[in-house]
Formats: structure tokens, C-alpha cells, sequence
């Protein structure tokens, strides 16, 4: 999942998504230029987040 993907999925801006990258909540990879992250990594952000959200 590129930058643009990992926003929409969790309704975030581009500047909290590199906060995440950071702070190190968050794991990726890059190629060239670009950020890429492991469609399984977003979702385990997504559980905690509601679990919190909802804990």
C-alpha cells in the first residue's frame, strides 16, 4: 500500500502518517522515493486504534 492508500484506509492525514512512520508505529518500506507498507501492518494500527477507541 502506497501513502495515499494508508490514508483513506485509516482517515488520516499525510502528516500523521509520518508521525506514525517516526515514531515507529507504524512499519514501512521504501522504493525510491515512495513509502509502502504491508496491507497486514495497517491493519493491525486499524485493531489497535479501535480497541482503544472502544476500551
Amino acid at each position: 500500500m502506497d501513502n495515499a492508500e494508508v490514508c483513506r484506509q485509516l482517515h488520516i492525514s499525510k502528516r500523521t502518517l509520518q508521525y506514525l512512520r517516526n515514531s515507529g508505529k507504524l512499519p514501512y518500506s521504501t522504493l525510491g522515493n515512495k513509502c509502502y507498507y504491508k496491507p497486514e501492518d495497517v491493519r493491525v494500527l486499524l485493531d489497535k486504534d479501535l480497541t482503544i477507541k472502544c476500551g
